[in-house]
Order: C-alpha cells, then structure tokens, then sequence
C-alpha cells in the first residue's frame, strides 16, 4: 500500500463519524504520521447529497493539485429514495460505498448475535439493538471502542449472512447488506504497511 496517501471518509452522520475517527486512532502512529486521512460528516443525511459532495471534494482537492487517493462515502439505506442515484454517482467517479442496510445498527447487533433479519425500519434495528446493549445512544456511545472484542465475529456473521443471500439481488433491494467490512479492511491494510518502506 502506498506510503503518503491523502483520503477523505465522508459520512452520513455522527455515528458513522464516531466510528470511521476510532478506526482511524487505531492506526500506529508512524502510519497516522504517513497517511492523511480526513474523516467528516455531513449535515444533510441524503447519500445522494453525500456522493456529490464527494465528487465536489475530489474535484477541488485535485485542482489544487493535492487530489485524493481514496475517497469513502459511509452511509445507511435507511429506505432513501436516492439510494440508486447515489450508487451511480459514486461508480461513475470511483468513490467507495461504506454501506449499511438497513441502518449501521444492525452492524452493531452483529457483535452481539447472528441477526439475518430484514429490518423494515432504522428504528426498529435500534430498539432491537437497545435490548442488547440498553446504553447504546447515537451520538453518545463509542461503538467501536465498546463493540471491537467482538469484531471478527461481527465480521465473520455478516459475511455468512452475504454469502447467504439470493444470487443477482441487487445490492439495494438486500437487507441485511454490510459493504462497511470494507472500510474495516482498508484500515487493517492500512495498519500492516510498513511507512518506511
């Protein structure tokens, strides 16, 4: 992985800010000292909205000759009616989905027991959460600091319910659907380069 990359993480919300700033403290510091990594969130929680603030960021970040290596857009379906629109944004310009569907809660449930269920709400995923975990707030909680004991676990559940998954479904129409695992990956890859290389 190369070493002096600059990347943006743009999320839908506090909850995923919270968690995509604890995945990026846990790097070691020689590679928080040779990555830069941006991670904000914004203040209108449409995904459509978000990739194309995205593309607006990639487009001025390159004119001012400091483009982006990788840019991550991490947000839930949580039944947006521009979900497509979004999806088309972000492969038309490269950018990378950190998906939850239905809502990022069900990720959390994840770490706590194998939950396959088709959530019709956000709400619902919460108050399902909240029997497990009755502390969990959104904007209050520290999910990934409270949740990564159990992480491969989450992750090994979600894959299974994804491998489980009708064939040719499209990514929008599945729920569960976890592409976030991705984001989990690149900053374990991220970890394990070496920066003096």
């Amino acid at each position: 992985m190369k070493v002096n990359q600059r990347i943006l993480i743009l999320c839908e919300g506090l909850t995923e800010y919270y968690y995509a700033r604890a995945l990026h403290g846990e790097l070691p510091r020689a590679v928080q000292r040779s990555v830069s990594i941006e991670v904000d969130y914004s203040n209108k929680n449409d995904p459509k909205h978000l990739a194309n603030e995205a593309v607006r960021r990639a487009k001025k970040a390159k004119k001012e000759r400091n483009a982006y290596d990788v840019i991550w857009v991490f947000f839930d379906h949580d039944n947006n009616p521009h979900l497509e629109a979004a999806f088309a944004i972000m492969e038309r310009y490269g950018l990378k989905p950190a998906f939850c569907a239905i809502c990022i809660e069900h990720w959390f449930i994840l770490h706590f027991e194998e939950c396959g269920k088709a959530f019709p709400t956000g709400t619902q995923a919460l108050e399902h959460l909240r029997k497990l975990w009755p502390e969990y707030h959104k904007t209050k909680s520290k999910p990934y600091e409270v949740l990564k004991g159990n992480l491969e676990t989450a992750r090994k559940r979600a894959h299974l319910l994804l491998e489980n998954q009708e064939d040719g479904l499209p990514r929008l129409k599945r729920n569960p659907y976890f592409s976030m695992c991705s984001l989990i990956d690149f900053f374990e890859a991220l970890r394990e380069q070496n920066p003096e290389v």
